[in-house]
């Protein structure tokens, strides 16, 4: 019973580890995309998670302009911590909408049980929070 109980802390403290390196290359990741648009008006940084219990999970970064124009767009999709953010170029200049729309089109193509790529799903959140905050944002500038 000993040796399970230490066995489990050597795990714990593992995750813990890993989970620390990933944090921090998440957040250095974020920072260099701030920095090439630090001093400019009119954009923002959304991400969005997908978390999976079986599979590969990702996040996603995305840089849209007041217009909700994709500017730049990174992922991170996998299981390991040695996955690595990639900008996804074919992204870059679309509208958020039509990324929502994209999402919407492959759940209805895929079968109920499917959720879809973990990937799309993140994109698809970060597309969200820069709808509903760009907008609320705009709202407030007329009143």
């Amino acid at each position: 019973m000993e040796k399970l109980a230490i066995v489990l802390c050597i795990i714990l403290i593992v995750q813990y580890g890993l989970s620390f390196i990933q944090i921090k290359y998440y957040r250095k990741s974020m920072d260099s995309l701030i920095d090439d648009y630090r001093g400019k008006q009119g954009y923002h940084l959304f991400s969005g998670m997908e978390r999976r219990k079986v599979g590969p999970g990702a996040i996603a970064l995305i840089i849209v302009d007041e217009s909700y124009i994709i500017q730049k767009c990174h992922v991170l999709g996998g299981v390991s911590i040695l996955s690595k953010f990639k900008e996804v170029p074919s992204y870059e200049g679309k509208h958020v909408g039509a990324v929502l729309d994209e999402h919407h089109m492959m759940k209805q193509t895929l079968k109920k049980r499917k959720k879809g790529p973990a990937v799309m799903h993140a994109l698809s959140m970060a597309a969200e929070q820069a709808l509903v905050s760009i907008s609320k944002k705009n709202i407030t500038n007329v009143n």
